[in-house]
């Protein structure tokens, strides 16, 4: 079993796996068939990534059928334009903020520790606002970094059910991440390109 990698460990556990489970929703704040979702969605991830490690071309896998298209392309023009494909995202400024601070980390942002990206946040939302007045950008900012305001939790609201009206699989384009821990969006970043 030394040289079976991770995939086909990960096959192996979700195969071998019994209903008898404690439910996940007691440790980590989700429902069972959530945390289920969300590690078949790794494990297809991991798989394909594999099969392109060892050279098969995109249009001969075999999982393609059942995992739907590949995602597309998330594009960021230089005025902050940003599109998903060819259609472009349309949500308010302080959304949109949010989204691309995401973007920029892949690591993924715990929102109890939003305050720490306070300088980055600002900087993009004076650059996506509208508004010239410095005082307004404060206030937005001071909101949303708020930790007894809903702000943040609303706008990344906002930026999920935009993404959900463009591609037929939202989750990839999504800032999520479970109770307490960082959230995060799982697009592979080679498909974000900042102009």
């Amino acid at each position: 079993m030394e040289n079976v990698d991770g995939g086909i460990l990960a096959l192996y556990y979700l195969l071998g796996r019994g209903s008898g489970l404690e439910e996940p929703g007691v440790l980590y704040g989700i429902s069972w068939e959530e945390q289920e979702t969300r590690e078949l969605v790794s494990f297809v991830q991991r798989a394909t990534q594999e099969l392109q490690r060892r050279g098969l071309p995109a249009d001969s896998r075999p999982m393609n059928r059942l995992c739907g298209p590949e995602p597309v392309k998330v594009r960021i023009t230089r005025g902050y334009r940003v599109f998903i494909g060819p259609e472009e995202l349309k949500v308010r400024p302080m959304a949109k903020t949010v989204l691309l601070l995401f973007l920029r980390h892949p690591e993924g942002i715990p929102l109890k520790g939003i305050w720490d990206y306070r300088e980055e946040l600002a900087a993009i939302y004076r650059k996506v606002s509208r508004s010239l007045e410095p005082a307004a950008i404060e206030r937005s900012i001071g909101r949303i970094l708020d930790i007894f305001s809903n702000d943040l939790n609303v706008n990344i609201a906002r930026v999920n059910a935009a993404v959900g009206t463009l591609v037929n699989d939202p989750v990839p384009y999504r800032i999520e991440g479970a109770p307490g821990e960082a959230k995060t969006i799982l697009l592979d970043r080679s498909l974000v390109v900042w102009e």
